[in-house]
């Protein structure tokens, strides 16, 4: 499963916000028109300028900017000479004129630095960041940006502080600096929300869902893109709804749901073909859908279905050669590098190595100018597979390392820790805002007690005893339950403590071993071993990280409703199912989403049951799975049925075989007991499989 983080054309910079704005643009366009070539026209046309979005210039409006400076040079106007360079700059910036715009905005930015005129030189600056970050330069993008904040902060100017914050945001991430764009993301949403910008505040919480995607949390992700697409709704923003629309289809993609993100993509395409839309939006919504097959293609291939699997691979090379001949239209460098890869990744599927390798080599070639590490780690994957099937051995370790290098240095541990610790980060000032106003609410209610009349106070005292009296009792029920609480929390630490010790302790034990017995084999230069070893280590590696999923899952209190856990089950087992060609269905109740179960219950649960699924999928040979959860006599019944080649289960708890190793239906039998239910398990050979547990409610 590949993730790709923002490289689907992933640009939020100078969409039109509002009809109520355009409106406002066309009444100074036409008071521009008709102005006297005097003072006014110049602060018409700077009142036009904070207005102005690369998407709603126009011919008019370069125009006037360019009778404007005429105006502002005769009469030796510094300041209008500078709002008019500003001005022209956008316009050809908007026309993808990129080196015309650098030029000119260099000029507005020497005249309005000039004039001490620090709002607009950061404007200046901030734009300049905006041309660069389309260029590819994302290092160059920062530079402006932080310029552009500290000299808005030297003035006390805040109002475009949130979406370049943002911006700041996405150059970082595109250089791989996750960490930087934790920090800033939140830096803009906080200022957003304390200066009511909608906008942003709607595109930081897509930003933040994006994140949470690249680092696989996709819970976060769906909960913050959703979020995003509420506050798009309400400000009728039909663009950025389409784009985020596109990352709820990511995340679905990546779970298995083909039919959801096929709609999902197919909705924003739709929007992103409509009249004023922003350039990049078709050509990345048709990658979108390329990306769709192509997962397809995988799922297909991975089951044996090979006329199926050519037949996906075709209609996404088809979608992605439409992406990037729009791409390559529009001068996007970053969004044709990407396509570039993947078309040549279609072309590896479907055996053409040498056009694949010309498609890959442009397309490297590209990414690698502008800095694109995401881009590069499967670009070099696919590489060194053609490499070693030509066999050139030494291109294709010199490109395997390559791709090693860059995909350990896509996502790293202190990411993710920073990205935990922002969000706390963000929490914590959240509630110390709400104390500092209780506190100020506290201190007038003193102040206005202290002007009472003698009597009141007397009355206030009276009551101030009972206060306290009843505090002091209080104060003693809290210290009881606190008690009580560590107490709880010890017995869950103890229980966290033991599965990592069991699990994680014994799996690491595992890879000591592989490790030992790999050495040996790798000094008698024994390959085929020495392999067969080292997919054992990765294999249990990968087992002992899933484990970790499991116990950090398990302890959220925010998982503890049965919705959860019906979306931890789904996204689970529908991924899995799909590489086998196996049909899954998941039946329930809709009652059942709203009950609640503590830690322990939850954790039993859901590792029953993801047991069950892994001994079907793994060992029946079955097309159809199905999982059915109901209540019947105060017990929740879950049934877990596959129609696969069946088993004895007396002989695997008894160890007499070795087709689904006794101990994980001895697990679930312990796990079950742990639960005060019972497990049943019925199957006989040639006959499938059924797995009851009953676990009382109460």
């Amino acid at each position: 499963m590949y993730r790709r983080l923002f490289s689907l054309g992933f640009l939020m910079l100078f969409i039109c916000n509002a009809s109520s704005q355009s409106r406002q643009t066309d009444s100074l366009l036409a008071i521009l028109k008709n102005a006297k070539p005097d003072t006014n026209k110049v602060n018409t046309l700077y009142q036009l300028s904070i207005l102005l979005t690369r998407s709603n210039v126009s011919e008019d409006i370069m125009k006037n900017a360019s009778e404007v400076l005429a105006i502002s040079q005769k009469e030796n106007y510094k300041w209008g000479t500078g709002i008019s360079y500003y001005v022209i700059s956008l316009c050809e910036y908007a026309k993808r004129n990129y080196e015309q715009a650098l030029t000119t905005l260099t000029n507005a930015e020497g005249m309005l630095q000039e004039c001490g005129d620090k709002k607009n030189t950061g404007r200046s600056m901030y734009m300049r960041a905006n041309i660069l970050f389309d260029l590819g330069d994302y290092a160059g993008s920062i530079k402006n940006c932080i310029n552009a904040l500290e000299t808005w902060q030297s003035i006390g100017y805040q109002a475009l502080s949130g979406p370049c914050s943002l911006d700041l945001a996405l150059s970082y991430t595109h250089l791989g600096n996750y960490t930087k764009g934790v920090e800033y993301t939140y830096k803009a949403l906080r200022i957003s929300e304390a200066l009511g910008d909608k906008k942003v505040m709607a595109q930081s919480l897509h930003f933040i869902g994006a994140l949470s995607y690249g680092f696989g949390e996709y819970e976060s992700a769906m909960k913050n893109f959703l979020a995003a697409s509420a506050i798009y709704l309400e400000l009728e923003n039909q663009f950025d709804f389409a784009q985020n629309n596109n990352m709820i289809g990511q995340v679905l993609l990546d779970q298995g749901n083909y039919t959801g993100a096929y709609q999902k993509f197919y909705q924003s395409l739709k929007i992103y073909e409509e009249p004023g839309a922003p350039a990049w939006g078709a050509p990345w919504g048709y990658s979108c859908i390329g990306s769709v097959y192509e997962k397809q293609g995988d799922s297909a291939n991975a089951a044996g279905a090979k006329a199926f699997a050519i037949k996906m691979y075709k209609d996404a090379l088809n979608s992605y050669t439409i992406s990037l001949q729009k791409f390559e239209a529009i001068k996007d460098p970053a969004g044709t590098a990407e396509r570039k890869i993947f078309v040549g990744r279609i072309h590896f599927k479907l055996g053409q190595l040498s056009i694949a390798k010309k498609y890959l080599l442009d397309g490297l070639e590209m990414s690698g100018k502008f800095g694109e590490k995401q881009y590069l780690v499967s670009g070099y994957l696919y590489l060194s597979q053609i490499d070693s099937a030509e066999g050139s051995t030494g291109k294709a370790y010199e490109h395997y390392k390559l791709y090693a290098l860059y995909r350990d240095s896509m996502f790293n541990r202190e990411s993710s820790q920073k990205l935990s610790l922002y969000k706390v980060q963000y929490e914590v000032e959240k509630k110390e805002q709400e104390i500092k106003l209780l506190a100020a609410e506290n201190k007038l209610k003193t102040v206005t007690a202290e002007n009472q009349s003698q009597q009141k106070k007397i009355a206030y005292a009276g009551i101030a005893l009972i206060i306290v009296l009843a505090a002091l009792g209080f104060f003693n029920y809290r210290k009881n339950q606190r008690l009580k609480g560590e107490r709880t929390k010890l017995k869950d630490r103890l229980l966290i403590s033991q599965d990592l010790h069991d699990n994680i302790g014994s799996t690491l034990s595992s890879i000591s071993v592989y490790s030992q017995v790999a050495k040996i084999h790798s000094e008698k230069n024994d390959k085929e071993d020495l392999n067969e070893l080292l997919e054992k280590i990765s294999t249990t590696s990968n087992e002992m990280v899933t484990e970790m999923n499991d116990i950090v899952w398990a302890i959220n209190p925010r998982n503890d409703s049965m919705e959860k856990i019906i979306q931890r089950m789904e996204s689970f087992t529908r991924p899995l199912a799909a590489a086998r060609n196996i049909l899954f269905r998941l039946v329930y109740e809709e009652s059942i989403a709203r009950l609640q179960f503590d830690m322990e219950k939850r954790k039993n649960f859901y590792l029953i049951f993801k047991e069950a699924v892994n001994n079907s999928i793994k060992y029946s040979g079955a097309s159809t799975l199905t999982a059915h959860i109901s209540i019947a006599a105060n017990q929740l019944m879950l049934t877990v049925t596959d129609n696969g080649v069946g088993f004895n289960p007396e002989a695997e708890m008894s160890g007499h075989s070795i087709s689904l190793g006794g101990n994980g239906l001895k697990n679930m039998r312990s796990r079950a007991a742990e639960l005060n239910g019972n497990l049943t398990i019925t199957s006989q050979p040639g006959n499938g499989a059924e797995i009851t547990l009953f676990m009382p409610l109460s």
